[in-house]
C-alpha cells in the first residue's frame, strides 16, 4: 500500500476502535466515503524511478492497485469488512469535507446506517513539495525562523505541506442509541460550492466561500448566531486568508464567532486538512475551547477577522464550523454540534 492509504486505515482503526466496535462491520449496512486530494504520489515516484531505471518489465505487480485514486478507499473496505458503498472524493484540499458531507447524505437517506468518512493525503515528498513550490503556493523559511505558515498574519507569505488522516464513524442516530455507542457529536450540516474562477487562485470576491457557508447553515436549519467558532481553511497564503476573512464577515456580521487555523503548527494536509480541523473542532466543543492560531504575531487588518491568538478561548454551546477551499475553486463547510 501507498503511505496514502496506510494513513487512512491506522486512522480508521483507531475510529472503529474508539466507536466501541468489532470487525467485520457487518452488524449493520456500513459504506466508506474518503477524501484523497492528490494520491498516491510515494508510488508514482517510485514506479518512475524504476521505468527510468530498469524499464516496464520491472514494475511491482501492486503498481496499479497502491496508486490508483480509489486504493484508500477500498483498502479500508477490505480490512474492516464493509461492504456497503465505497467511495473516493478528489475535490483538492476540500476532498476530505465533502467526503463528510455525501457520506452524511448516505445515511440521511437510509441508503446505509453506517459510513467510514474523513480524508488522507501524504504528498510530503518530491512530487508533492516541488509542484506546490512550482506553483509559488509555499511559504520559504528564513533563516532561523521555521514558523513559515502564518494564518492571517501580516507576514504571511504563503502554506506549508504536511499529511496525515482523519477518520470518522458515522451513525444514523437510532443505530447509535441502539448499541449504546460513545457519541462525540453530531454532524449538522454541510454546503459546498464551486468558484468557477481559476485553477489555483481563489475568487478574491469569497463568493464562493460565502455560498460555501451559507448553504451549510440552511442544510443544517441553523442560524448564524448559533455557531461558537469557526475552524478556517486559513492556509496562510495572502490570497486565501484574505478572501476567507472577507466572506465570513459577509455571513456572520462585524462580531463573528470565534476564528482559528491550527495549520500553523502540523502544516496544510491538503485532502486531510478539513477531517483534521474537524477532530480538533468536536474536541474543541467537548472541552469548551477553541485553539489559539499560532503563529500570528500581527493580524493582517485587510483579512477583516482577528483570529484566537495567544491561547485558547472559551466558548460554550453552539455549534462550529469547519471550512475548506481546494485548488480548482472547490468550497466545502461543515458544522458540528455536540447536541
Amino acid at each position: 500500500m501507498d503511505p496514502v492509504s496506510i494513513l487512512a486505515l491506522c486512522a480508521a482503526r483507531e475510529a472503529v476502535a474508539h466507536a466501541g466496535l468489532e470487525t467485520p462491520l457487518e452488524d449493520v449496512p456500513t459504506g466508506v466515503v474518503l477524501g484523497v486530494g492528490y494520491g498516491a504520489t510515494t508510488t508514482h515516484l517510485a514506479t518512475h524511478a524504476t521505468l527510468a531505471g530498469k524499464g516496464p518489465g520491472r514494475l511491482s505487480p501492486f503498481t496499479i492497485p497502491a496508486s490508483m485514486p480509489n486504493a484508500a478507499a477500498c483498502n479500508l473496505s477490505l480490512s474492516l469488512g464493509s461492504r456497503g458503498p465505497s467511495w473516493t472524493v478528489s475535490t483538492a484540499c476540500a476532498s476530505g469535507l465533502d467526503a463528510m458531507g455525501q457520506g452524511m447524505w448516505l445515511v440521511r437517506n437510509g441508503v446505509v446506517d453506517r459510513v467510514l468518512v474523513g480524508g488522507s493525503e501524504a504528498i510530503v515528498d518530491d512530487m508533492g513539495l516541488g509542484g506546490m513550490a512550482a506553483a509559488k503556493a509555499l511559504a520559504r523559511a528564513e533563516e532561523g525562523d521555521p514558523e513559515v505558515l502564518r494564518p492571517f498574519d501580516l507576514a504571511r507569505k504563503g502554506t506549508a505541506v504536511g499529511e496525515g488522516a482523519g477518520i470518522f464513524v458515522l451513525e444514523a442516530e437510532e443505530v447509535a442509541e441502539k448499541r449504546n455507542a460513545p457519541v462525540r457529536g453530531r454532524l449538522a450540516g454541510y454546503g459546498a460550492s464551486a468558484d468557477a474562477h481559476h485553477i489555483t487562485a481563489p475568487d478574491p470576491s469569497g463568493s464562493g466561500a460565502e455560498s460555501s457557508m451559507k448553504n451549510a447553515l440552511q442544510d443544517g436549519q441553523l442560524l448564524p448566531g448559533e455557531i461558537v467558532a469557526i475552524y478556517a481553511h486559513g492556509t496562510g497564503t495572502p490570497l486565501n486568508d484574505k478572501m476567507e476573512g472577507e466572506a465570513v464577515l459577509r455571513v456572520f456580521g462585524e462580531n463573528p464567532p470565534l476564528v482559528t487555523s491550527t495549520k500553523g503548527q502540523y502544516g496544510h494536509a491538503m485532502g486531510a486538512s478539513g477531517p483534521l480541523h474537524a477532530a480538533l473542532a468536536l474536541r474543541g466543543l467537548e472541552q469548551g475551547v477553541v485553539p489559539a492560531t499560532h503563529p500570528c504575531p500581527d493580524p493582517d487588518p485587510d483579512c477583516g477577522i482577528v483570529p484566537v491568538l495567544g491561547g485558547p478561548a472559551s466558548c460554550s454551546g453552539g455549534s462550529a464550523m469547519v471550512n475548506a477551499f481546494g485548488f480548482g475553486g472547490h468550497n466545502a463547510s461543515l458544522i458540528l454540534s455536540r447536541d
